[in-house]
């Protein structure tokens, strides 16, 4: 799931399901993306959530913005890694 979502930006996603683990951070088309170690708290407010985690190979941002009812992920190459697929 998350190779095909390298270097794609930004891409709105759904809620995890109840049934997910608690490891799925969100849903896109359907599927889960689990997240690994969390890295970084880029934002965590009342309005804003943005955390970075490292997932294998992968960097995995997820954004949650409660206002607008919005989650979004990007994914990318972790460092150490190379661009190629």
């Amino acid at each position: 799931m998350l190779s095909e979502l390298t270097n794609e930006g930004w891409i709105v996603v759904e809620p995890p399901e109840r049934e997910d683990s608690p490891s799925c951070v969100a849903r896109y088309k359907g599927e889960p993306i689990k997240a690994g170690v969390r890295t970084e708290t880029i934002k965590d407010t009342e309005n804003v959530m943005h955390y970075k985690y490292r997932t294998g190979q992968y960097d995995l941002e997820v954004k949650i913005d409660f206002d607008i009812g919005r989650g979004q992920v990007k994914v990318e190459k972790a460092e150490g890694y190379g661009n190629e697929s």
